[in-house]
């Protein structure tokens, strides 16, 4: 009895799975005798349309915000140049190299595209001042100064000596400090204002 139950089960599983697999078959062959058969140039075309989506699909190469970006800064009136390493910037974030030299033209025109790939990007650009390393010892209203240069080439003042007036200085040093005494570093700095105040 049990075998006969077994071999009845096993029968009309095996019936059911031979069923459904001849429905599967006749819906699948409608499905796929719908299509037209393509000949000659249709097929030819057919598979130059295949191409080119395809090629859609190949992405060009962008700047990751992970691309870093090599800012070099010459200063004509020092000859120094500064290196600033950082990240691409949001608004430079995703452009192809195509869409950042149309980008840097038309915003930085005074900046040089020096080389451009998806992990560093390295830009060169002259500034015809000082660079911000460099100090300006001079005065302020009758007094020993120092002033430092900003980004822009412009002089700020830094500190201003009060105990110090270039009225008690020579004619000769009181002339060089309102011309301004360029100086290149901070250890220079101290020599040159160690012989006006000491």
């Amino acid at each position: 009895m049990k075998k006969q139950n077994a071999i009845l089960i096993f029968l009309f599983c095996g019936v059911l799975f031979f069923l459904s697999f001849v429905y599967g078959y006749k819906m699948m062959g409608s499905k796929v005798n719908k299509k037209p058969m393509l000949t000659g140039e249709k097929q030819e075309k057919r598979y130059q349309e295949d191409l080119s989506e395809l090629e859609i699909l190949k992405d060009e190469e962008r700047i990751s915000p992970n691309t870093f970006v090599e800012k070099r800064m010459y200063y004509n009136q020092c000859k120094h140049s500064i290196t600033n390493v950082s990240t691409a910037e949001d608004d430079i974030v995703n452009m192809t190299e195509e869409q950042f030299r149309k980008y840097m033209g038309e915003n930085y025109s005074n900046i040089k595209i020096l080389s451009f790939s998806v992990k560093e990007i390295v830009l060169r650009e002259e500034r015809n001042h000082l660079c911000p390393n460099h100090y300006i010892i001079g005065e302020s209203d009758g007094k020993i100064a120092i002033y430092g240069i900003d980004e822009r080439g412009e002089k700020y003042l830094n500190r201003v000596f009060k105990d110090y007036s270039i009225s008690l200085l020579k004619e000769v040093d009181q002339l060089r400090l309102k011309a301004g005494i360029v100086v290149d570093s901070e250890e220079e700095l101290s020599d040159v204002l160690e012989n006006f105040i000491s």
